[in-house]
C-alpha cells in the first residue's frame, strides 16, 4: 500500500464555503478512485481558509486488473461445415490479437457462441491520479466565482499551490495555470518562505513549526480551552454560538484568545445593542456574570499571539469610537415619535418594481388578518398587525442606519421606551428570525407569525419579479427563508396549509405592480410551492435525517401545502419502521398499487359484490373508514396505521379467493373500485409502496 497527499492552497475562502468544499473534495476523490479501480483503506480530511487537504495513508499503487470475458461471433456463424473458422470468427481473432487455442465455446441464453478470457492491468495509482486530479477541481461548485488569472477558470478564491504527493513522489499536474509542487506556505504572518515537503510526516511537522494546526479539532479545543481560562480569569461566563466558532477555527490557522475591557459606562446602552455590535460586526464575544448580565469585558481570537497587546487596544479603540456613537444614538432616536416613523417608510424602497418599505407593512398587515386565521391565532390578530405596521420603523433610525444588524431588535426596543405592549414589541424584536431552518427556536408565536408573513412576502416578491434560484445561487435568500418558515411552523406545531397565503401574497403583488414579467397566480403559487417542496425533501434528509424513502412517501403532491403535517407523517412513520408492521403496509400498498395502476376511477356498487370475502372486505372498510379519517384528520398516524392493519385478515382473505380481474366487465370494475378506495385511504397517510422494505 502506498499513500497520497493532497493540498490545494487558496487565498482566503469565505468560512460558509469551506465544508462544503472539502466536502466535495473528499466525494469526489472517493468516487473517482473507485470508478477507476484505485483501493484505499483511510482517508483524513482537513481544512482552513486557506488550505484543502485530502490524505490516503493506505491506497493500492495501481488499480485492479480486470478479468473479463470477451464474446465473439456465435459458433453457427464462426465455424463452416468442416469446423474451420469463418472469416468473421479469423477478424474476431486479429482484432483481439489472439490465436484459435485462446478461444472456448462458451453458452448464453441465446445459443453457443465463440469466446476468450481477457485480463487488463491496471494502470499505476500515479498515472490515473495525474488527470483525476484536475478533473476533481473543475467539478467543485461554490455560491460564487471569480475570474482571477489568465486561465479564466472561476474559483472561490486565487488557488496559490497545488500539492500532490503520491508514495513520497511529485504528481505533475495542472490546473487553471497552477502547476503542481512540493512547496507549500506555512502561516500567513508567522512563516516568511514556502518550504518543500517530500512526505505526509514532512508537512505535519512543517505546518507544525510554522504556527498552523492542520486539525479543526485540534484549533478548536485551543480555542476553547483559553476561553475557560478567561472565564476562570474574570469569574465570568463567555458563550460562543456556533457561527462565530465556526469563524475562529477556520479563519485563524494558529488561533490566540485575547481579551480586554471597556468603560462601564457603556452598560448603560441596551445590552443587545453591545452584543450585537460585538459578535456581527467585529466577531468579538460579550460576557456575563453569574447572573447573566453583560460586563465590560471582550473576548475575541487573533490569527497570532497578541504578546504587545496591540490586537488588544486596537479592538478597545474600537468599541469606544462605537459605544460612544451608539449611545449619541441612542439618546437621540429616543426623542422621536417612533410609531410616527412609519410615514418616513414611503421614501425607502423595498425593492426595485416592488414598491417601499410603507407599502410592505401595509402587506403584512394584510398577510397577518389572514393568517392568523389559517393558524387559528385570532386571539392575536390586532397586536401582531399593529407590529407589523411598526415593524420597518427603525429604519428610519440613526441605529440602524448605522448598525443594519440591530433591525427588528431596535424596533422592539423603542417600541418598549415608548410604552408600547410587550406582544407588539416582542413580535417586532424577533420578526427577522430565524434567519434559516438551523437557528434557534423562536420564544413568542407572535414574532413567529409575523416572521412567516414577512418572508412569504419576500419570497413571492421576488419570485413575481422573476428573480432565479438554484441550491448554488440564491442571492435574496428565498431558499433560507422558505428554511426559517418551515422551521417556524414545525416548531409552534402550525398546523395549516400554506398555499392559499402564497396565493395571497402573489395576489397583492399582482394587483399592485407592473408585471413586467408576465406572471400568473397559478405560476407564482406552483414556483413557490416546488420551492417549498424542494427544502422540505432537504431539510428533512439532511438536516432532521430522515430516511430518504420515508421523506418521498410523506411528501404532499397534492394542491395543498400542509408543512406539519408532512412533519408529523415523516416523524411517526420513521417510528412505525422500528415495527414488523411497516413491511405489512408496504407490501399491501404496493399489491394496491400494482392492481390499479392504470385504471380508471370506479364507484363501488354493494349490490355488485358476489363473494363472501369481498363482501366482509367491503363490511371492514366500511367499519374502519370513520375511525381511520378522524385518526388523520386529528393528525394521529400511528393509531391510523394500526386500524389499517386490523383490517388485514380480511384484506388476505380477499387477495387469497377473490380474482380481482373477473371476466365480467362490472364485476371486475367493482373490484377495482373496492381497492381503489383502500388505496385513497392508505395514500391520505402516506405512499408506503415508495419505502424500500
Amino acid at each position: 500500500m502506498s499513500d497520497f497527499l493532497f493540498e490545494l492552497g487558496v487565498e482566503e475562502v469565505p468560512v460558509h464555503e469551506i465544508n462544503k468544499i472539502l466536502g466535495q473534495l473528499e466525494k469526489k476523490f472517493r468516487e473517482k478512485l473507485t470508478n477507476n479501480r484505485v483501493g484505499f483503506k483511510a482517508i483524513e480530511t482537513a481544512a482552513t481558509n486557506r488550505r484543502f487537504m485530502i490524505y490516503f495513508n493506505s491506497i493500492n499503487e495501481k488499480a485492479d486488473d480486470i478479468e473479463e470475458q470477451v464474446k465473439g461471433p456465435s459458433t453457427k456463424v464462426a465455424y463452416d461445415k468442416d469446423g474451420q473458422p469463418t472469416v468473421a470468427l479469423r477478424k474476431f481473432m486479429e482484432a483481439n490479437r489472439i490465436q484459435a487455442g485462446d478461444l472456448k465455446e462458451i453458452k448464453t441464453p441465446k445459443g453457443l457462441y465463440a469466446a476468450f478470457e481477457r485480463q487488463t492491468e491496471g494502470k499505476p495509482g500515479k498515472v490515473i491520479l495525474t488527470g483525476l486530479i484536475p478533473e476533481v477541481l473543475g467539478e467543485l461548485t461554490f455560491s460564487k466565482g471569480m475570474l482571477w488569472n489568465e486561465s479564466r477558470v472561476p474559483f472561490v478564491r486565487p488557488i496559490t499551490n497545488i500539492l500532490a504527493l503520491f508514495d513520497n513522489k511529485l504528481i505533475e499536474c495542472e490546473f487553471a495555470g497552477i502547476v503542481s509542487s512540493n512547496l507549500i506556505a506555512g502561516h500567513t504572518l508567522l512563516s516568511d518562505r514556502p518550504i518543500k515537503v517530500n512526505s505526509f510526516k514532512d508537512y505535519c511537522e512543517f505546518l507544525n513549526k510554522n504556527f498552523v494546526l492542520i486539525s479543526a479539532d485540534e484549533r478548536k479545543k485551543k480555542i476553547i480551552d483559553e476561553i475557560v481560562d478567561v472565564e476562570e480569569e474574570y469569574n465570568v461566563r463567555v458563550q460562543p454560538d456556533q457561527k462565530i466558532l465556526d469563524d475562529y477555527i477556520y479563519n485563524n490557522e494558529y488561533p490566540v484568545l485575547f481579551s480586554g475591557e471597556f468603560d462601564k459606562k457603556y452598560l448603560e446602552l441596551p445590552a443587545e445593542i453591545i452584543s450585537t455590535f460585538m459578535i456581527n460586526e467585529k466577531k468579538l464575544m460579550p460576557a456575563y456574570d453569574k447572573e447573566n448580565k453583560i460586563v465590560n469585558i471582550f473576548v475575541g481570537v487573533s490569527n497570532i499571539p497578541d504578546e504587545n497587546k496591540n490586537v488588544v487596544r486596537g479592538n478597545e479603540r474600537v468599541i469606544r469610537a462605537t459605544f460612544e456613537d451608539a449611545k449619541f444614538f441612542w439618546d437621540n432616536d429616543r426623542r422621536d415619535d417612533f410609531p410616527g416613523l412609519r410615514e418616513n417608510l414611503e421614501n425607502v424602497m423595498f425593492h426595485e418594481g416592488l414598491g417601499n418599505f410603507y407599502e410592505k407593512t401595509d402587506r403584512l398587515a394584510s398577510l397577518i388578518d389572514f393568517l392568523v386565521k389559517e393558524t387559528g391565532k385570532d386571539h392575536l390578530t390586532e397586536d401582531i398587525k399593529q407590529a407589523a405596521l411598526f415593524c420597518k420603523n427603525d429604519l428610519i433610525t440613526r441605529m440602524v442606519r448605522e448598525f443594519p444588524s440591530l433591525q427588528g431588535i431596535m424596533g422592539g426596543l423603542y417600541l418598549q421606551e415608548v410604552g408600547e405592549k410587550d406582544e407588539v414589541r416582542q413580535a417586532v424584536y424577533a420578526h427577522y428570525e430565524p434567519k434559516g431552518f438551523t437557528d434557534a427556536k423562536l420564544e413568542n408565536i407572535g414574532a413567529g407569525i409575523l416572521s412567516i408573513a414577512d418572508k412569504i412576502d419576500n419570497i413571492c416578491g421576488f419570485i413575481f419579479k422573476g428573480i432565479k434560484i438554484s441550491s448554488s445561487k440564491d442571492p435574496y435568500g428565498i431558499r433560507r427563508d422558505a428554511g426559517a418558515i418551515i422551521k417556524i411552523i414545525k416548531d409552534f406545531k402550525l398546523d395549516f396549509d400554506l398555499l392559499p397565503l402564497i396565493r395571497y401574497a402573489a395576489e397583492k403583488f399582482m394587483d399592485n405592480y407592473d408585471n413586467k414579467q408576465a406572471r400568473t397566480i397559478v405560476d407564482i403559487t406552483s414556483v413557490t410551492k416546488q420551492l417549498f417542496i424542494s427544502r422540505i425533501e432537504n431539510i428533512f434528509k439532511d438536516t432532521l435525517k430522515f430516511r430518504y424513502d420515508i421523506v418521498n412517501a410523506v411528501l404532499d403532491r397534492t394542491e395543498t401545502l400542509f408543512v406539519y403535517r408532512v412533519y408529523l407523517k415523516a416523524y411517526e412513520i420513521s417510528t412505525i419502521m422500528q415495527a414488523d408492521s411497516i413491511q405489512h403496509l408496504v407490501s399491501l400498498h404496493k399489491r394496491l398499487r400494482n392492481i390499479i395502476k392504470k385504471t380508471t376511477h370506479h364507484t363501488v356498487y354493494e349490490e355488485r359484490l358476489i363473494e363472501k370475502e369481498e363482501k366482509a372486505l367491503f363490511e371492514v372498510f366500511k367499519e374502519s373508514k370513520t375511525e381511520i379519517e378522524i385518526f388523520i384528520s386529528d393528525n394521529k398516524y400511528l393509531p391510523a396505521c394500526s386500524r389499517v392493519l386490523e383490517m388485514k385478515p380480511a384484506i388476505d382473505k380477499f387477495f387469497d379467493n377473490v380474482l380481482v380481474m373477473d371476466k365480467d366487465p362490472e364485476v371486475r370494475e367493482n373490484r377495482i373500485a373496492l381497492l381503489q378506495r383502500l388505496d385513497e385511504l392508505l395514500s391520505r397517510i402516506a405512499d408506503f409502496s415508495l419505502i424500500v422494505e
